[in-house]
């Protein structure tokens, strides 16, 4: 504006310089008001414009901003609305939704078995007592028919919601397997609570619709289902690292076992004043990663703290009553790797064992190389005995309440098992679990490109030996008759010893379908359990076969989602 004012000035002085000169004093008076005048009427109108102008630029400026401040909020509502817009997908048949941030995920899961079985036994079971399996049922069953949703919610939790309608010998009605929720926030940390089965070896942490055979190893089985397998209430920390994998569970009784006790296979349904409660842990480490090979060895190990009371108010016990109820009882048995038969009757039984403590414990290993499998594992397991009473005879008529001390017992088993898949597909390692599962089918079954999915030849061993001290001739004198004594054995537990041999063949024509014939054959060697003797000579312990060999064929129907 100075500028202005300036070049004004200059141009009225120029421009009267000469006028100035011929007119009078008043002329130029006047006409340089005039001038001036005109001069400041311009000026203001330039004052104007330039004052126009600036509230044009504001004006301008001001809807800039108004039109950022609306863009910006409707790409703050659109990402909003991305949020929690729910995506949904179908892989391998499997529904799930997601929101677009994967914080919030839900995917439907389901397994269907349908197996079919026949059992071949000689002739000579047929003299078996019923608890001996004389006669096999065979037949048809619904193995696992599961249905639930698993997913997450605000990003760090996890949850599982199973159900199943089948069964192990007899489906049933539906009940739960996994209801628990997980927190993985502190990565490679988390913790789990609720229903399920808490990590106890590598072929329980195996998901059922990617074991290698129809049914789990009896060492195996039976350890994890002193305290753990599906439906087991339970509290679990769980590290996931790079190699290293690690669980500490503290676990109680099943869903629905309230009612029953005494036995990793469960028992007869008897009240139950106060839950099993268990310790257990396995730690895993894969010592080779490769693209082409994994291996992993692992421990694992539990204690069960307190065994189901079966007695109100923890009295009487066999202890202290003769042939009253034990406080404590425990049993081991196991299904022989096959379960079609509607009995649902072990072939190694221990039978109950009135107890204060049990335990087990087991080094595993398993791996991959290429298109070959490989897995084995040694488990013990220790039933510390607690005191059973009697009525010990010194003389005819004469008796009194003896309390006495049997023998601890240890048990164990092994196996090893592996496969190969003809068609050049892996076992995938999975370190969320330190497991492998099935194989990635690379060709899916198609009559129209010529192709036929993967195909998988397998074999196991396994050994199950439930005797201890089963020649043990200690007794007591349970009856007195004339010259002839009753002698009754409470050391030996002749649970048996099962060795059996499996072959199979899986069929993969797609992820979600799977086909499976097994062969097993099954060598059982039990001595019957000792009754008490009555005799007038030197006691000897009766030792009648309840053994048998027997084989068996079967084929299982599979759909996984």
């Amino acid at each position: 504006m100075k500028a202005i004012t300036t070049f004004f000035a200059a141009a009225l002085l120029a421009s009267t310089s000469s006028a100035a000169l011929a007119a009078t004093p008043d002329a130029r008076i006047q006409s340089l008001e005039d001038q001036i005048q005109s001069l400041a009427k311009q000026l203001q109108d330039l004052k104007a414009d330039a004052a126009q102008q600036q509230q044009a630029v504001q004006a301008q400026q001001d809807a800039l901003k108004k039109s950022q401040a609306e863009a910006l909020a409707q790409q703050a509502e659109y990402k909003k609305q991305q949020m929690t817009a729910a995506k949904a997908s179908i892989s391998n048949g499997r529904l799930a939704v997601a929101s677009a941030d994967g914080n919030f995920t839900a995917a439907v899961r389901g397994l269907l078995q349908v197996d079919a079985g026949y059992y071949m036994q000689q002739g000579s079971a047929t003299s078996l007592p019923a608890a001996y399996g004389p006669d096999l049922s065979s037949g048809t069953n619904l193995r696992r028919v599961f249905l639930g949703l698993q997913g997450k919610v605000f990003g760090d939790w996890d949850y599982y919601f199973l159900y199943d309608f089948g069964g192990a010998s007899v489906e049933t009605p539906g009940h739960i397997m996994y209801a628990y929720l997980q927190y993985n926030g502190l990565a490679p940390w988390s913790f789990r609570v609720g229903a399920y089965p808490a990590p106890i070896n590598i072929e329980d942490s195996t998901a059922s619709a990617d074991l290698l055979f129809l049914e789990r190893n009896s060492p195996s089985n039976l350890q994890r289902n002193i305290a753990g397998s599906e439906g087991r209430d339970g509290l679990s920390v769980l590290y996931t690292g790079e190699r290293v994998y690690g669980a500490l569970s503290l676990t109680g009784n099943k869903i629905a076992d309230g009612a029953k006790a005494y036995g990793a296979m469960g028992g007869t349904a008897v009240p139950n004043y106060d839950e099993q409660t268990a310790v257990s842990g396995r730690l895993a480490y894969l010592v080779a990663s490769t693209s082409d090979d994994h291996w992993i060895v692992g421990v694992n190990g539990l204690d069960v703290l307190n065994l189901p009371n079966l007695v109100p108010n923890g009295a009487p016990s066999l202890a202290t009553v003769p042939g009253g109820t034990s406080k404590g009882s425990y049993s081991l048995a196991d299904l022989p790797e096959f379960s079609v038969d509607s009995n649902g009757i072990s072939l190694v039984n221990t039978g109950v064992l009135a107890a204060s403590h049990v335990t087990s414990w087991g080094l595993e290993t398993a791996g991959n190389y290429e298109n070959f499998y490989g897995q084995a594992g040694y488990t013990g397991y220790a039933i510390h005995r607690s005191p059973v009473a009697y009525n010990v005879y010194s003389a005819a008529g004469t008796f009194a309440a003896v309390p006495v001390k049997p023998s601890n017992d240890s048990f164990n088993g092994w196996y090893v098992q592996g496969s190969w898949i003809v068609t050049g597909e892996n076992r995938i390692y999975n370190p969320a679990t330190a497991t492998f599962t099935g194989p990635k089918v690379s060709k899916p079954l198609s009559l129209t490109d010529g192709t036929w999915g993967a195909l998988e030849f397998a074999a196991r061993f396994s050994d199950l030996n439930l005797n201890s001290h089963k020649d043990d001739a200690a007794n007591v004198v349970t009856g007195w008759t004339g010259a002839s004594r009753t002698y009754t054995y409470y050391n030996a537990v002749r649970g048996g010893d099962q060795k059996i041999v499996t072959l199979a063949v899986n069929w993969y024509p797609n992820a979600a379908v799977r086909i499976s014939a097994d062969y097993q054959y099954i060598d059982v060697t039990r001595l019957q359990a000792p009754a008490a003797v009555t005799t007038a000579a030197t006691p000897s312990m009766p030792a009648v076969n309840g053994g048998q060999k027997l084989s068996t064929v079967a084929m299982r129907f599979q759909l996984s989602l």
